[in-house]
């Protein structure tokens, strides 16, 4: 590859220099933020020899190279040039930057919920549990027990403040620690519980003239979203005026000082106004206008998830599940059937296309779509066709009348399809699995009437069904790099992986962080993250394990390498170890890739093995 030459056809397809923002670049791709994406030609920067995939996610351009090769690429795309040199998570910052005001609120929104999520679903599920457990008296509502548990499951409701402090700090450029004691601050026992607001505010306080109540703001959302943003503010125009050698001191105190009278005083009661004001008006058009709220809102959902402003619904179902007077997530049940819908939709692809590269994806989209995922099939399948994305939005308008109709309600966050049975509410599991059937059955249906119109309609069917003849091929196995369970890469959440643009391989969702060498051969490249590894066999076959998705975002941190670049290692050999419940939190996906990247070059490559596998266990066969 003339790397140069690669990188001036790629800058002169992105619209030149003076559209390019910021650029970067991970394991395998290129990630590319810039001006005007209307001077990006998209489709000739995919036809060129040297890219294999190029896709948009996050208002980034992200142009998929391959490893070994993206960073000399890199190299060259911005040597001689102004471009900006960033990381993978300043690239990130900068795309906000290019999304319309609505798009970075919804980003940002997203950003502080999605990592509190497992908080809140734990603390539902174990809600839905003890729920159960008194209707059907199999524990007695006054024992020890239930009542060690009921204070286990509410915790994340009554510290929500505090949870939400602390993710929102990152967004606002705060003082985590900060902002979780101005969460604590706003709940501190001291203040009326602010569930018991139904019997009145029991005290007030007289601050030079202003009556304040003292009421704390337990499960509510937007005060101290608010309080927050404000914080940082005042952190960053406190810090601009105090000396360095008392910022230490000064600005701490003054920060939280100013922020928490501002809280209390003003953010607070305005907060918890606007927030009760979006719930309440929520549940009155949901009580109001019944089935055709559920109609409504399942069928446009997936149109919002396009956007990908969905992220932000999360403040709003916390927000109805911590108001006491409301206490349930009525509107997930309605994304829920939105989602699975659009499965229905893809699995009806999958049975009418004739096209083996769609049918490989459109089953797998439309199971992740059982278990709450979307965005395979939407992107990968359905909105490829427009009349199956239709289908999908059908039928999900008729699950989301159904389950409004039966007054179906949930108890925690963010998770939908199948698993979601988990957090519904007791006594609405029965419909709630009836919906999801007339979901994704509709929509299977429709889509079928519908029909799909492919590119080529008269596309010979004809298979090439030669078999590679084992025994005459130079076998060489490749071994699991981590511990765990098998999965496909098709399953894998990323598209890059998961359409086999790097190479054909398997994937282990690990259940520890050793990662072993999967073969015998020499280190070509330890990744400065530690994320991903090179290796090169003595028989030219070219491995890329790459530990999780969007792992490059870390910087690595949590990950320590025992390797170096051009070390022989043997396979088997421990190369790095990484802090899974780390990369759980920070990342998309902890799923680890072992890649054949010229798989082109082999006579074969597939996988032996399914269910659990060990670290150095044979995962795959390659025919040399």
């Amino acid at each position: 590859m003339e790397y140069s030459k690669v990188a001036k056809e790629i800058l002169e397809l992105l619209g030149g220099e003076a559209n390019v923002i910021s650029a970067a670049h991970c394991a395998t791709r290129l990630r590319v933020v810039v001006k005007d994406d209307k001077k990006v030609q998209s489709k000739k920067i995919e036809k060129l020899d040297d890219v294999k995939g190029i896709f948009t996610s996050a208002g980034q351009f992200q142009i998929i190279i391959g490893q070994g090769k993206v960073n000399k690429v890199y190299k060259a795309f911005v040597e001689g040039t102004n471009i900006n040199e960033a990381s993978v998570s300043d690239t990130k910052q900068a795309a906000m930057k290019n999304m319309n005001p609505f798009e970075r609120f919804a980003r940002m929104l997203s950003n502080i919920f999605v990592p509190i999520i497992p908080a809140i679903v734990a603390s539902g599920l174990l809600m839905g549990l003890l729920g159960m457990f008194n209707t059907f008296h199999w524990v007695d509502s006054k024992s020890g027990i239930y009542i060690l548990l009921d204070m286990f499951s509410n915790a994340a409701f009554v510290f929500l403040p505090v949870l939400i402090a602390f993710s929102a700090a990152k967004q606002f450029n705060v003082n985590p620690f900060l902002a979780a004691t101005l969460g604590a601050i706003m709940i501190h026992p001291n203040l009326q519980n602010a569930w018991t607001l139904g019997d009145g505010i029991k005290q007030t306080i007289n601050v030079y003239g202003l009556h304040v109540g003292m009421v704390g703001y337990q499960g509510t959302v937007l005060p101290i979203l608010i309080a927050v943003w404000v914080m940082g503010y005042i952190e960053r125009g406190v810090r601009k005026v105090v000396p360095e050698v008392l910022d230490i001191l000064v600005t701490p105190f003054v920060t939280l000082m100013v922020t928490a009278f501002f809280a209390m005083i003003v953010i607070g009661p305005a907060g918890r106004l606007v927030g009760d004001g979006i719930s309440f008006g929520l549940q009155h058009l949901y009580n109001s206008a019944g089935v055709f709220a559920g109609i409504l809102f399942g069928g446009l959902y997936s149109l919002i998830v396009i956007t990908g402003v969905h992220h932000s619904f999360h403040a709003i179902e916390a927000g109805l599940l911590a108001n006491k007077s409301i206490g349930v997530n009525f509107l997930l049940p309605i994304w829920s059937m939105a989602n699975v819908a659009q499965g229905g939709a893809a699995l009806a692809v999958y049975f009418r296309t004739r096209d083996k590269k769609i049918k490989a994806i459109a089953a797998p989209a439309s199971l992740s779509c059982l278990l709450g995922i979307t965005e395979p099939a939407i992107f990968g399948v359905n909105l490829r066709f427009v009349k199956p994305f239709i289908a999908g939005a059908l039928g999900g308008a008729i699950g989301g009348g159904y389950v409004v109709f039966t007054k179906v309600g949930m108890t925690a966050v963010g998770v939908t399809g199948i698993p979601g049975t988990a957090i519904v509410r007791q006594g609405n599991i029965l419909n709630y699995l009836i919906g999801l059937v007339l979901a994704f059955g509709s929509a299977f249906v429709i889509a079928n009437v519908l029909g799909i119109k492919e590119k080529n309609e008269e596309a010979d069917d004809t298979e090439d069904d030669a078999i590679v003849d084992e025994a005459s091929s130079k076998i060489e196995m490749l071994a699991a790099p981590v511990s765990g369970k098998i999965v496909s890469l098709k399953d894998v959440p990323d598209q890059t992986f998961s359409d086999e643009l790097l190479g054909k391989g398997a994937a282990v969702d690990p259940v520890d962080g050793v990662v072993v060498s999967p073969v015998e051969g020499t280190i070509v490249h330890l990744f400065e993250t530690k994320h991903a590894v090179a290796i090169k066999t003595e028989s030219g076959m070219e491995i890329l394990i790459h530990i999780g998705i969007d792992t490059v975002k870390m910087n690595g941190e949590g990950f320590e390498g025992f390797v170096n670049d051009g070390d022989i290692v043997k396979k088997g050999q421990k190369l790095v170890e990484f802090d899974l419940e780390l990369v759980k939190e920070k990342a998309v996906s902890t799923i680890t890739m072992v890649i054949v990247t010229n798989s082109d070059d082999m006579k074969f490559v597939k996988t032996e093995k399914s269910g659990q596998i060990k670290n150095g266990e044979d995962l795959v066969k390659v025919g040399i």
